[in-house]
């Protein structure tokens, strides 16, 4: 029995969108919030050709912080690449829920959950960093985006069931 063209082509992007719009939506700003994060500790104060980067002047802010601790301060430059790579990890991490999302690919609800779960440690491990340095401004930020990403979870999860059921929905209405 020949199998018909449409059981063999790839999952349609769109519907994708349309079954997980929420989750879509959420990686996407994850993705983009710790890319643009990222490049901000190598792009800060960078003329790019087209446009200036202004991002946050890391190294002031740190070279500070580190005189508060008796840190070296030839550490901050360090510091504030071990923080960028791990910046750039979590939007990479985003970025492959996102491509499995649109190719309907299992394990991509669980990428996007351990997405938000090691952005939740990131955020924890600076609200400490804050604490230690006395930057109630930073732990504030910081302690909120812990909220949002929870929200975003919640979110999530939320999606999933609904789907969930509508998917028992359906099929308890079509007898199957």
């Amino acid at each position: 029995m020949p199998t018909s063209p449409r059981a063999t082509a790839a999952p349609s992007p769109l519907l994708a969108l349309v079954r997980r719009p929420i989750t879509l939506t959420i990686c996407s700003f994850w993705m983009m919030f710790w890319l643009l994060n990222g490049l901000d500790k190598f792009l800060a104060r960078t003329h790019l050709g087209l446009f200036h980067w202004w991002g946050n002047d890391r190294i002031e802010k740190f070279g500070m912080y580190f005189d508060r601790l008796a840190f070296p301060e030839p550490m901050v430059w360090p510091t504030l690449v071990f923080a960028g790579i791990v910046e750039l990890a979590l939007a990479a991490l985003f970025f492959r829920a996102l491509t499995q999302l649109v190719r309907q690919l299992p394990g991509s609800i669980r990428l996007a959950d351990l997405g938000v779960a090691l952005s939740i440690l990131c955020f924890m491990g600076f609200a400490v960093f804050d604490v230690i340095v006395g930057d109630r401004a930073e732990l504030l930020e910081h302690s909120t985006y812990v909220g949002v990403l929870l929200i975003s979870y919640l979110a999530m999860a939320a999606e999933v069931f609904f789907n969930h059921l509508q998917t028992q929905t359906a099929r308890t209405i079509n007898g199957s």
